[in-house]
């Protein structure tokens, strides 16, 4: 019977099944049978699901125990490990105990064969058994770190007299120390009976802050010493009187320190009153007439300043540049030491006789700590202006806005009336004899005495290292500034005399 005879056969009424019973019969056993098979079917399925299941369960438990026995078996090897390190760390210990002991012993290489070349200047002097003071000024937000030995090495009263050293180009406070105690003149001024103040320009590493511009931004580097002369010594020398009620003081500079007094005592009048005398080494203030090779460098010195400042490098020759890394190189007794030492020659003049090799990599350390590249352009221009000493030169049309006029002003010597003594020696090539001449000679008669250091090779350097500086240079330094505190003395004698007398 197939599909067709089954459905027809379910549609018929009763007294047409009466009529076919055996049809009937027959799609009541299709349909037992058909049952038959279903419950056979899904119980094989269902036996084959229970197997599977089962099977895999198996598995499971046979991948976790090989699992547990893995992390077992690691954790066990781990715990070895660390113990057996633990055990060689102990008999390492024990061997170390053994061959070493907190107990103070000489260690090879731990002491520095130069410490001066790593120590910064406070800690120079304080190493040499001096004391040491560090007086921080504010001017125009640069804050201006000056070095003080109060007194001589061997203590006692801080005297009334005072000297103010500036260093000049590159230099830094180190540049009166590094000689050491018998000749440097920071050591020889303090045991003579000076209180002695070494002040740091703007911009050095010693006087690297502000009280809000960055250092390396141009709005820092955007000066030159005339910004120095006009507010920076001013405000020093205002605080050696403020911390000291009553002081005579005296000025010494070299090279650049020079230029920066002779420009101060033109903008600011006052301080020849407030100042007792002044010295110069090396002095610099015409330079029409330099004798370095320095001098083929001026004509383009602004146009190299522009493209550093461009590249946003604002120091003039900053001690991690190329040239500021050659320094380091400069070891006594290695062959950069000659080229270094002829490098200095060539641009100082030449002076075999009165070179101390050991000094030189100590002097070069402590070199190159900080200027603007203004300041430099600033010399430059002094370079070219014919003979004039005269402010920055911003160009024909920014001179019209700052200053008035075209060119820049020249700054007036003769408003200068502090007593100032002139120390040149002849193989100076940054300090000519015409231009301290001519200098002597803008100077007023009444102000002005001169020296010639005696000898002939005596460079721009030696005033700060050289072998006989005590001779040729501390010993006059010491007389003068005894004739200009004899003749203070001489006229408060006087005056003592005059009001007993009643006259």
């Amino acid at each position: 019977m197939n599909t067709y005879v089954f459905v027809a056969v379910f549609f018929l009424s009763a007294q047409q099944m009466q009529a076919w019973p055996l049809e009937v019969v027959y799609v009541q056993d299709f349909f037992e049978n058909q049952t038959m098979n279903m419950k056979s079917f899904f119980e094989e399925q269902k036996n084959k699901v229970e197997k599977a299941f089962n099977s895999s369960y198996e598995d499971a438990i046979r991948m976790k125990n090989s699992v547990t026995n893995y992390v077992d078996d690691k954790q066990k090897k781990i715990s070895s490990d660390i113990n057996n390190y633990v055990e060689s760390v102990k008999e390492s210990g024990r061997k170390v105990t053994d061959s070493w002991s907190y107990l103070p012993t000489e260690e090879p290489g731990a002491v520095m064969e130069n410490p001066d070349m790593f120590l910064s200047v406070p800690a120079i002097i304080l190493r040499q058994g001096y004391t040491c003071e560090t007086h921080t000024i504010l001017s125009q937000g640069y804050l201006i770190n000056v070095h003080r030995i109060p007194h001589p090495k061997a203590g006692g009263k801080i005297s009334k007299k005072t000297v103010l050293l500036q260093h000049g180009l590159f230099g830094s406070s180190a540049d009166w120390i590094l000689n050491g105690p018998d000749k440097a003149l920071g050591y020889v001024l303090a045991d003579a009976g000076y209180d002695v103040w070494m002040c740091n320009i703007r911009g050095n590493k010693y006087s690297k802050e502000h009280v809000s511009l960055k250092s390396d931004s141009k709005s820092f580097w955007n000066f030159s010493w005339h910004d120095v002369a006009l507010h920076d010594i001013p405000a020093v020398i205002d605080h050696i009187l403020k911390v000291k009620g009553d002081a005579a003081i005296t000025y010494i500079g070299h090279s650049m320190g020079t230029t920066i007094l002779f420009a101060m005592l033109t903008l600011r009048p006052e301080y020849n009153d407030i100042l007792k005398a002044g010295i110069a080494l090396a002095p610099v203030a015409f330079l029409s007439d330099l004798k370095s090779p320095l001098k083929s460098l001026a004509p383009i010195a602004s146009n190299v300043a522009y493209m550093e400042m461009l590249y946003g490098s604002h120091e003039f020759i900053p001690k991690d540049s190329v040239l500021g890394r050659m320094t380091k190189s400069c070891d006594a007794d290695s062959m950069d030491s000659l080229v270094c030492k002829n490098v200095v020659f060539y641009i100082c003049g030449y002076n075999e006789k009165q070179f101390n090799k050991t000094l030189l990599p100590v002097f070069l350390s402590n070199l190159g700590t900080g200027t603007s590249w203004k300041t430099a352009v600033h010399f430059a221009q002094e370079i070219m202006a014919d003979g004039s000493f005269q402010q920055f030169d911003y160009g024909s049309k920014d001179n019209l806005k700052i200053y008035g006029t075209e060119k820049p002003p020249k700054y007036d010597l003769s408003k200068i009336t502090l007593p100032i003594t002139l120390f040149w020696a002849e193989n100076d090539l940054l300090s000519s004899e015409k231009d301290v001449k001519l200098l002597f000679e803008n100077l007023p008669p009444s102000s002005r005495q001169i020296y010639k250091v005696p000898d002939q090779d005596f460079n721009h350097l030696d005033y700060l290292w050289a072998i006989d500086v005590s001779k040729l240079v501390n010993e006059e330094v010491i007389s003068t500034l005894n004739k200009a505190y004899s003749a203070d003395s001489a006229s408060t004698s006087l005056w003592g005399q005059l009001l007993g007398s009643g006259k």
